[in-house]
């Protein structure tokens, strides 16, 4: 049985992420990067611990921090050192020091990054073929992850993410875009709390979810509504490269039960712009 949860990473979605077990019962310990951000942590009642991977792992005391039952593994790749051999390191050498601390359930958070530019509906059984430096590290992550005999892993995919800071209606305001009728694939941050709160109370493991809203509408309907609910410059939409990637999350669904509570983004533009930071 889970009752305490180790989550590398508590930033945009970690810190709501860790409040949110705690709500539900877990013990949970987390960590920043930085010393000074510490405080914030231990004042949501998460026993806080700075974790810095340089690739390396530097820690106050990486031991107390994975003495869990679970390890959530959310540090996406950084822009700043932008090479996948680095962020492979990371991961390989935080999840070393795991093995030998406690957890043997590890959740990675994934990217639908990892699937490239895939056309038309993409399942979990389509090929990844990622193009970006992110999106090669994820997949070789990902393979290394569930390869690992000593790991029970689970493997989550998330569109792209909206909710809080993340407010789209900026993503784009007053750029030039091409493929005005290209769907959008895109998840609210409150449904990715969702599901990975489903998938520890089920005991999911071994397993790889593709996690996006039920609905794409076009990209110039969604960003041209969010500019305009922020009252900002709608991006200037021009005929050019378009895409016809969906994301599917037919095998979420099925496996979780789940009903997305923002299923539709447009709705969820028109209802909950004004939702706190």
């Amino acid at each position: 049985m889970i009752k305490r949860i180790s989550i590398v990473g508590c930033g945009w979605l970690g810190m709501p992420l860790a409040k949110s077990l705690l709500e539900q019962g877990y013990h949970v310990l987390g960590s920043k990067r930085h010393s000074e951000e510490l405080a914030e942590l231990s004042a949501a009642g998460v026993e806080a611990y700075r974790l810095e991977l340089d690739p390396q792992v530097e820690s106050n005391n990486i031991a107390a921090l994975l003495k869990s039952d679970l390890l959530i593994v959310n540090v996406p790749p950084g822009r700043k050192t932008n090479t996948a051999e680095f962020h492979i390191a990371q991961i390989a050498n935080l999840l070393a020091a795991a093995k030998q601390q406690g957890p043997k359930k590890v959740l990675f958070v994934s990217s639908t990054s990892v699937y490239g530019p895939m056309q038309g509906v993409v399942d979990e059984s389509s090929p990844r073929l990622p193009e970006t430096t992110s999106g090669k590290a994820l997949k070789q992550i990902e393979d290394d992850l569930l390869k690992d005999a000593d790991l029970q892993a689970s493997v989550l995919r998330f569109s792209g993410l909206v909710g809080g800071q993340r407010k789209p209606g900026r993503f784009l305001s007053g750029k030039t875009v091409s493929g005005p009728n290209s769907p959008i694939n895109i998840i609210h941050r409150s449904d990715c709390i969702e599901i990975i709160s489903q998938i520890i109370k089920r005991d999911c493991w071994g397993e790889t979810f593709n996690a996006s809203a039920d609905l794409h509408p076009t990209k110039q309907s969604f960003y041209q509504l969010a500019a305009e609910q922020l009252g900002l410059p709608a991006p200037n939409f021009v005929d050019g490269a378009a895409s016809n990637k969906v994301i599917a999350n037919n095998k979420l669904k099925a496996s979780l039960n789940f009903q997305f509570t923002y299923p539709d983004p447009m709705a969820w533009l028109r209802d909950n712009i004004q939702e706190a930071e």
